[in-house]
């Protein structure tokens, strides 16, 4: 009787392990689940009724990693890592004093700007909404975001079209935060170009030292 006593408790034991261990192991599982696929994550940010809204998360970077594979090294920088999902940008941004913790992850915004003039390794452009140019609004761009192709084509009412983090600096002209594609897409059509031309004048003048 005994022996049998014993047995049962040993039986016991070992049941209570086996079931605190998967205890331990379905917590994991949840958590590793709860990482949507990239596509997963653009398609409901697409579709949420603040698509601009930053969302805030818990992420661990490595297990980001591990679900999505490297990050974008040439458009990654500070606290914050880009991956390219079809032909959007996804951003993730860190903790600064934890770059292994995740805190918040958004979409890339697409705008479009008009190119006015380049001088040294800066090229200035004008923000378009909709189809309207907006003339006084001017912002400076860094040559090294564009490509050779894009370089060659441009001249005075090119149209481009960016992906950037949705930042603009305060400062005049203004300048992007993170930019991470552009391309030309056409150019203003020809009554636009008096106005183009003038603001052109405006920010050399003012802003650029020449006369």
């Amino acid at each position: 009787m005994e022996k049998n006593s014993g047995k049962t408790l040993a039986a016991k034991i070992l049941a209570m392990v086996l079931i605190v261990s998967m205890a331990g192991i379905f917590p994991a599982c949840k958590k590793k689940s709860e990482i949507p696929t990239k596509e997963e994550f653009l398609n409901e940010h697409i579709n949420d009724p603040d698509p601009h809204g930053v969302k805030k998360l818990d992420f661990n970077r490595e297990d980001l990693i591990k679900a999505w594979g490297e990050p974008d090294a040439d458009k990654s920088r500070g606290s914050s890592y880009v991956w390219k999902c079809g032909d959007k940008f996804i951003i993730v941004g860190a903790d600064p004093d934890d770059p292994n913790k995740i805190e918040e992850m958004y979409v890339s915004y697409t705008q479009e700007l008009v190119y006015l003039f380049s001088n040294a390794s800066i090229i200035y452009v004008s923000a378009r909404q909709d189809g309207v140019t907006d003339y006084h609004n001017c912002i400076m761009v860094e040559e090294m975001y564009f490509d050779k192709e894009t370089l060659a084509c441009l001249e005075r009412g090119t149209i481009l079209e960016i992906e950037f983090d949705g930042y603009f600096l305060e400062t005049y002209p203004g300048q992007l935060s993170s930019l991470y594609s552009v391309k030309a897409t056409g150019k203003v059509d020809e009554s636009e170009m008096p106005a183009l031309r003038e603001q052109e004048q405006y920010i050399r003048e003012n802003y650029t030292g020449e006369q």
